[in-house]
C-alpha cells in the first residue's frame, strides 16, 4: 500500500512537473501552428452613458477563451480604438474587463480625445499572449462597436509632504491636481529649499499623500527612480539625491505607480518691462510653501511692454500666451508650453502668481495701483 502510494504521489509530481516544464519553456518550445490557435472573440457591448451621477458605476467586458495549443497562462489586453487613437483600457488573466464608468471617461477623454460632454462611437478589440514570454499576441477574430457619452470629470488631488515645507507640516501638506480628469496623473512645481531647512543633497525626503493625515494612503521609498516598488504606508522616503537641484517639477501616475522629477536651478519671468532692462534680465520667482504658489514683482510695465516666464535662465524651456481664462483659478490664465509672448491688460505695477499644481500652469496678475 504504501509503496502504490508512492507510486501515485510520483506520478502526480511528474505530470505536475510536465504542465510547469510547458508553461516555463513555451517561448523556447514550438506551439501548434498558428492556423490551430482559437483566438477570443469579445462579446457584444451595449452604449455607455457617463456623468456625475453614474461615475462609479461598473461596466464588464467579456470574451471567449483563447487557446495556443498547450497549458500556459494567457494574458488578455483589450483596446479601445477612436479615429487615429488607441488606448488600452486594461489587462486580464481571465475572461473578463470590469470598469469604473469614470475610468473609461478618463480613456475616452484623455487618451481618445473625445470632447467631455460629448459622445462617440468607439471600438474594442481583444490581444490575447502567452503571459511572461516574448511570443507575439494573437487579435481578437472581431472588433465591438457602442457609443459612449462622456463627461467632464472633477480634478482629483493629492499632497506632497516633506522636509522643505520646514519639517513635515503634514496638515499643510501642499495639494496638487490632475493633468486631466480622469487621468490619475498629477504634476506639482516646487522649491525644495523654500522652508530654509534643507541643505542642498541632505535630507530632502517627501511623501505622497491622499489627504493631509498619516491616516490616509501615503507613499515614499529610499531612492527617486523611474517606479516605486514600495507598499502603501512604507516607512521609506522619497529622496533627489546628493546633485538635487533647487526646483522641481513632479509628475505622479497613480495608475502604474510611477514618480518623475524634472530639475530646474531658477524660473523667472524676463521681457521689455523696465526690471527686465529689454529681455537682458531674469526677474526670478520664489516660491511660497504655505500659499503654494510661486511669485514674481513688484514688476512695472509700460504701454506695450511684453513678457515669457522660462527656466533655468534658458530659452530651451518657456511658458506663454495666457489668453485662455483658468476654469478653477480666480482670475487666472492658463500658461502655454512655448507660446508666444504675454502682455498685462493695462500699464502698471503687478505682482505675479503662479499656481504650478495644475496643469497647464495658471497666471494671475494682480494690479498693485
Amino acid at each position: 500500500m504504501i509503496h502504490s502510494m508512492k507510486n501515485k504521489i510520483f506520478i502526480a509530481l511528474a505530470a505536475l512537473a510536465l504542465v510547469c516544464s510547458c508553461q516555463i519553456d513555451v517561448d523556447k518550445t514550438e506551439l501548434s501552428s498558428p492556423a490551430a490557435y482559437s483566438v477570443p472573440v469579445l462579446e457584444d457591448m451595449a452604449d455607455i452613458f457617463i456623468d456625475n451621477n453614474n461615475s462609479n458605476e461598473q461596466v464588464t467586458f467579456l470574451w471567449s477563451e483563447a487557446s495556443f495549443g498547450v497549458p500556459v497562462q494567457i494574458l488578455y489586453s483589450l483596446y479601445a480604438t477612436y479615429e487615429d487613437k488607441t488606448a488600452l483600457l486594461g489587462t486580464s488573466f481571465t475572461n473578463s474587463l470590469t470598469l469604473t464608468k469614470s475610468d473609461i471617461n478618463g480613456i475616452a477623454v484623455n487618451s481618445l480625445g473625445i470632447k467631455a460632454n460629448d459622445a462617440a462611437d468607439i471600438s474594442a478589440y481583444l490581444e490575447a499572449k502567452v503571459a511572461n514570454t516574448t511570443l507575439e499576441s494573437v487579435k481578437s477574430s472581431n472588433t465591438v462597436s457602442f457609443n459612449v457619452q462622456t463627461f467632464k470629470a472633477k480634478l482629483n488631488f493629492i499632497y506632497i509632504c516633506g522636509q522643505f515645507q520646514n519639517g513635515w507640516d503634514v496638515a499643510n501638506a501642499p495639494q496638487f491636481w490632475e493633468t486631466g480628469g480622469g487621468t490619475k496623473t498629477y504634476k506639482i512645481l516646487i522649491d525644495y529649499l523654500a522652508g530654509g531647512t534643507i541643505t542642498p543633497g541632505q535630507d530632502q525626503g517627501f511623501k505622497i499623500l491622499t489627504q493631509r493625515a498619516w491616516a490616509g494612503d501615503y507613499w515614499g521609498y529610499d531612492g527617486l527612480t523611474p517606479a516605486w516598488n514600495c507598499p502603501e504606508n512604507g516607512d521609506k522616503n522619497f529622496q533627489f539625491g546628493e546633485s538635487a537641484k533647487e526646483i522641481y517639477q513632479i509628475t505622479v501616475n497613480l495608475n502604474d505607480k510611477t514618480i518623475k522629477a524634472d530639475g530646474y536651478s531658477a524660473i523667472s519671468l524676463i521681457g521689455s518691462f523696465d526690471e527686465s532692462a529689454e529681455w537682458k534680465k531674469d526677474v526670478d520667482l520664489v516660491y511660497d510653501f504655505a500659499q503654494n504658489i510661486w511669485t514674481g514683482g513688484p514688476i512695472t510695465f509700460s504701454s506695450g511692454n511684453d513678457f515669457l516666464i522660462r527656466f533655468n535662465h534658458a530659452w530651451d524651456k518657456k511658458l506663454g500666451t495666457a489668453t485662455k481664462a483658468s476654469d478653477d483659478v480666480e482670475n487666472g490664465y492658463e500658461l502655454v508650453e512655448g507660446g508666444d509672448n504675454m502682455k498685462v491688460p493695462e500699464a502698471g505695477t503687478y505682482i505675479m502668481k503662479i499656481h504650478g499644481n495644475r496643469t497647464p500652469m495658471v497666471i494671475v496678475m494682480e494690479k498693485q495701483d
